[in-house]
């Protein structure tokens, strides 16, 4: 059994502080209400001091990541300060934004609207790079009562796939591993979906990570213990100046779950 994982997650952006245009991250709430926390490497180097097993980069400045050479040089500047496992996501389109990324330091790529559009990428990409470098990501809702749909463009567009059966085609496709957010519960601090996350995880025979809700050591704890799910992700929780990564896997491993030795 694989051991459990804890990864942050930053939305990035750059923003023009004081005249100068600096690469921040931001948190949302249900994917809006935008607020900027910080500089992105000084954070993540205090990720890494307090053994984050991975780190998540979704840039989500809606421009396609093989033409953004500014992001790009940005990433290989992180690459050579920070050493975790790097995810990185936003404006993935094509076969080339999967070897920019690569060639840039990230160690894994995310992709999520392109993947609707073109599911034919989750198998090219697998079959040029490996499908542990394929990190699918799928945001969805609860529009009735046990009916999850999957959104796109950032929560924005429903496309009317049921998550269920969109989660298993992109398993047979290639994809690596899954990470499943919810939108309604996206920065709320009100727990993650157990219904969904135990459900998806039953039937997933690839990493399952989860996100949306975290706001206390026991939504991680619960994640963990009422469900098969491999990871949790969160942007919110670590960006409260008073949660602390070593403190939050103390009361983990306490509980009883055997998370991954950084």
């Amino acid at each position: 059994m694989l051991k459990k994982r804890i990864i942050p997650k930053f939305l990035f952006q750059f923003r023009n502080i004081n005249g100068t245009l600096l690469p921040t991250f931001v948190i949302s709430k249900r994917f809006s209400e935008f607020k900027i926390i910080g500089s992105v490497i000084p954070q993540a180097k205090i990720y890494e001091a307090q053994l984050a097993d991975e780190l998540m980069i979704l840039n989500i400045e809606d421009k396609q990541c093989s033409k953004d050479k500014e992001f790009l040089r940005f990433l290989k500047k992180f690459s050579e300060q920070i050493f975790m496992p790097l995810t990185v996501g936003g404006g993935v389109r094509t076969l080339k934004c999967f070897e920019n990324l690569l060639n840039n330091g990230a160690d894994k790529v995310f992709v999520n609207s392109e993947a609707i559009k073109s599911p034919n990428l989750i198998k090219l990409a697998s079959e040029k790079f490996g499908s542990q470098c394929v990190v699918l990501g799928i945001d969805f809702k609860e529009l009735e009562k046990n009916k999850f749909l999957v959104f796109s463009k950032g929560g924005k567009v429903n496309t009317n796939l049921d998550l269920i059966e969109w989660t298993k085609r992109c398993e047979n496709l290639g994809v690596g591993e899954i990470v499943m957010n919810d939108i309604e519960r996206d920065g709320t601090s009100n727990g993650l979906n157990i219904k969904v996350a135990k459900k998806i995880s039953e039937f997933l025979s690839i990493p399952l990570i989860f996100s949306g809700g975290c706001g206390l050591a026991s939504h991680f704890v619960d994640g963990f213990k009422k469900t098969k799910i491999d990871a949790i992700s969160a942007a919110t929780f670590f960006a409260n100046k008073d949660q602390n990564i070593f403190q939050l896997r103390s009361q983990i491993l306490n509980s009883g779950i055997d998370l991954r030795q950084v």
